[in-house]
């Protein structure tokens, strides 16, 4: 009996050991919350660069005898405080997202804020707290959206307020166009205040929290070219052709041929459809020639383009010796402090190209234009990796955006393109223009991170 009942149990430990199964492994899937690229090489790297910058802007002013006072330092003691924050708060066991965006952010950053020193942006007033408002509160969203800005609440948040976004930024440019005033070809607000810049933030958060339930119509396509349903297709046109008319209501080509591209590059991001980019060129054509019937002064800046020189000493005055700072230049440059920007007009603001062109030569136009590119390849595939559509869409429409701008800017300045008034990111002087895009860093920023993640 006692043999008997050894063999029984030891069939039954074989039977159940040949019949257990073993736990089941969870499927890998891409983790989202993991570090895309260590980012610190590129934050000790803009450390260095910005001081490096800024000490022979100094040493030039005390060669000519000109005062070092707050004015100089107070912008960069900001900036470091925002690069050590940013650089703490994006370490990997804390942030979720793409380091390397974060890092190149304040580099471009400081590197802009050093340019406006060489130019003596801020030298009337440094404790005026109008000249540095619009630095602080960008930066302080920025790191707020380093930080505290949760990717699964923006993921939440942005189909819900959608439409309220979009209202907001029509409101802007219905309140720009009732009561604004023209200056210099521009609409502004009393103050001299430009609100535009915040139509463009406002509008992809529209359309990232908009496009994505849309996507199986946007994607339908007929001989290669998008042909979404009806339905669709209107809810599109009224949508984002509201906006356009906005801003050709207060005679913005800039604003117009912007938000016409970043529509463009969100809605092939979303459905990898490429002839959105073929119909989005004859759009953006055909807000250009709008705006250019009906503003005067975009007429004066097309024939400018046209022909520079058939009004140096007027009309084309501002490209002309734009275009002679840059040829001055050259390929390595006169050095940071011993070119002359100052003749070229507004040369802190739209122009503020010329003047890197003329002091950095070639060659640093050439490195500045790669660190752009790699700023916002960095954000674009950060977005594309991300598994929430919302999310990809919003990153692929702050990159779109930003591109955008640099694209109009740097064309302008050196004549590919007509002069549209439009900023270059992170280096132009601009109240309103700085500060946004700080906001859109802190939106691309957080839509990299992790949407289950709470950092």
């Amino acid at each position: 009996m006692a043999e008997r009942r050894r063999q029984s149990r030891a069939r039954r430990k074989t039977s159940a050991g040949k019949g257990a199964a073993r736990p089941a492994r969870a499927p890998r899937t891409p983790d989202a919350a993991a570090p895309k690229g260590g980012g610190g090489g590129w934050f000790a790297l803009a450390g260095a660069t910005v001081g490096a910058a800024a000490f022979p802007v100094a040493a030039t002013r005390l060669m000519n005898d000109e005062a070092v006072t707050g004015a100089f330092f107070a912008p960069l003691v900001a900036w470091t405080a925002a690069w050590a924050l940013a650089w703490a708060w994006s370490r990997p066991k804390v942030f979720s997202g793409d380091r390397g965006f974060v890092a190149l952010t304040t580099l471009l950053l400081g590197l802009g804020i050093v340019e406006q020193l060489r130019l003596g942006t801020w030298e009337e007033s440094w404790t005026a707290w109008r000249a540095y408002a619009p630095l602080l509160a960008g930066a302080a969203g920025f790191l707020f959206g380093v930080r505290w800005l949760p990717a699964g609440t923006l993921a939440a948040a942005l189909p819900r307020v959608r439409w309220l976004a979009w209202l907001g930024a029509l409101g802007v440019m219905a309140a720009l166009a009732a009561f604004g005033r023209s200056y210099r070809g521009g609409t502004f607000l009393p103050g001299q205040i430009n609100p535009t810049e915040l139509t463009k933030l406002l509008l992809v958060c529209f359309a990232a929290g908009w496009l994505p339930a849309r996507r199986e119509g946007l994607s339908r396509t007929l001989l290669g070219l998008p042909a979404p349903p009806l339905r669709d297709a209107a809810a599109l046109a009224f949508a984002w052709g509201a906006a356009v008319l906005g801003a050709v209501a207060v005679r913005d080509l800039g604003l117009a041929l912007i938000l016409c591209l970043t529509l463009v590059l969100m809605l092939t991001a979303l459905t990898r459809r490429p002839g959105w980019l073929a119909l989005g060129a004859v759009a953006a054509a055909a807000a250009g020639w709008a705006v250019r019937l009906v503003s005067a002064h975009t007429r004066a800046r097309f024939e400018v383009w046209l022909d520079p020189f058939a009004d140096p000493l007027g009309k084309g005055w501002q490209i002309g010796q734009s275009l002679c700072a840059q040829y001055a230049g050259g390929f390595w440059g006169m050095g940071l402090g011993e070119g002359t920007p100052g003749a070229v007009p507004i040369v802190s603001s739209d122009f503020v190209y010329a003047a890197v062109a003329e002091e950095w030569g070639l060659a640093g136009c050439a490195l500045l234009l790669t660190l752009f590119w790699l700023w916002l390849l960095r954000l674009a595939r950060a977005a594309a990796a991300q598994t929430d559509a919302t999310l990809a869409l919003l990153g692929a429409g702050v990159a779109s955006a930003l591109g955008a701008q640099i694209l109009l800017n740097v064309g302008g300045v050196t004549k590919a393109l007509p002069m549209t008034g439009i900023t270059l990111p992170l280096f132009s002087q601009g109240g309103f223009s700085l500060m946004t895009t700080l906001l859109f860093c802190a939106l691309g920023a957080a839509a990299t991170k992790a949407p289950g993640r709470t950092r």
